[in-house]
């Protein structure tokens, strides 16, 4: 009798217990509103087949917003996107009832909808858990590329930003994606940044570019090792002319590729010392720590 009272407390203990548990996770989980606008691949197929990919581009974007890493695979066969879905690993779920409004086909050609709703966001990890750094790419005009891997996911799977230094002033473009980049191809300046924030250790990046000189797509691509230490920024510069290849950078030559080849109509040390500010100030904003 008295182990049948026992077994019984100790079941109650452990429902107790599992039951806090749940309830701590559940509260320390967040909830955030968002409203995205979502995009297609800005090639028309069909009016179903663009609404999709728009769709699909805004629960990316809406889970991203929360800071969480999304895994994003795809299946393309003979150019139409067949397959598409989304991981977020459950540290940030869209959740259900949320609306899309269906925009349709703008004058660019490409095909918007806006998504509103939530995403519940995990608890974060610790410091330790979560030690990163942050890899920032050079590269110039002759290098949009045509694709874009990171450690053999597409470049949208990790955080990234693209940041395209205005002519006339010392600020900067803020782009989420690479598709953004592609669009506004012809109104790029000569040299321009891509930042990813990572966690630390080894990663690589795959380029596929279109080569200048009329040969068409580099079928290998062009691969870098980067080491990422947490806390720090390291950098590259992808050199499309002539060599197609990686080679380490520092942030000296980043803003001297930045000022002297980008022409802007103010050479003068004022302005080159605001726009270093600008820069460093959009890595931190970034990244949490210096460039």
């Amino acid at each position: 009798m008295n182990r049948i009272k026992l077994n019984r407390l100790y079941l109650l203990a452990l429902l107790c217990f599992f039951t806090t548990l749940l309830l701590s996770t559940a509260i320390s989980a967040e909830t955030i509103d968002v409203t995205i606008k979502g995009l297609d691949d800005g090639r028309k197929t069909s009016r179903q087949q663009d609404y999709k990919e728009a769709v699909l581009d805004a629960k990316r974007q809406a889970i991203e917003q929360a800071g969480v890493t999304v895994e994003s695979k795809s299946t393309v066969r003979n150019a139409v996107l067949q397959e598409d879905f989304i991981e977020s690993n459950a540290k940030a779920v869209l959740l259900p009832g949320f609306q899309i409004m269906d925009i349709g086909y703008m004058q660019d050609g490409t095909y918007q909808v806006v998504l509103t709703g939530k995403v519940q966001v995990q608890p974060k990890q610790s410091a330790s858990e979560a030690d990163s750094g942050a890899l920032l790419l050079l590269m110039n005009i002759y290098s949009v590329p045509v694709t874009f891997q990171l450690d053999n996911m597409p470049l949208d799977a990790g955080r990234f930003a693209a940041l395209i230094p205005l002519p006339d002033s010392c600020g900067f473009n803020v782009l989420s994606n690479i598709r953004g980049v592609k669009k506004i191809y012809n109104a790029l300046p000569k040299y321009f940044l891509y930042l990813l924030k990572l966690p630390a250790g080894k990663h690589q990046i795959k380029i596929t570019a279109s080569i200048i000189d009329g040969r068409g797509l580099d079928p290998s691509g062009n691969i870098v090792e980067a080491e990422i230490f947490s806390g720090k920024t390291t950098i590259y510069e992808y050199r499309a002319d002539p060599e197609y290849s990686f080679a380490s950078a520092d942030s000296a030559l980043v803003m001297e590729r930045l000022i002297k080849n980008n022409k802007f109509n103010d050479s003068t040390i004022e302005y080159y010392m605001k726009f270093k500010e600008k820069l460093t100030d959009q890595c931190r904003s970034f990244t949490g720590f210096e460039f």
